[in-house]
């Protein structure tokens, strides 16, 4: 994951349940977190639950990301449960552990 020189990355930790009801609360927190200098790592490693919602959030976070030529990555791990909502779900190809694996399998992200 390329990041630029002398710019501090800002790390945000998600955790427990990341469903509809907190799917504005966290736009809200990466938007502010993009509204900064450096790149944005993600970490999902805590997260108990992921709906549509959010992954809705993170998608455009991304793509806001992009837009602003700033880079957004996942770090860490993703939890299994996860893994295995997103596939059934058609999001997700493989079975990736790592989240730079997740980030490359997640489908148009």
């Amino acid at each position: 994951m390329p990041t630029a020189k002398n710019e501090t990355p800002k790390i945000i930790n998600l955790s427990g349940p990341l469903t509809v009801e907190r799917a504005q609360p966290l736009k809200t927190e990466l938007l502010a977190a993009l509204a900064g200098k450096g790149p944005l790592l993600v970490s999902l490693s805590l997260v108990e639950d992921l709906d549509l919602a959010c992954l809705q959030v993170l998608y455009a976070a991304r793509k806001s990301a992009a837009a602003s030529g700033k880079e957004f990555h996942f770090i860490g791990s993703v939890p299994s449960r996860i893994v295995k909502r997103l596939q059934a779900a058609g999001f997700l190809q493989g079975a990736p552990e790592r989240a730079e694996d997740f980030e490359a399998e997640l489908v148009d992200f």
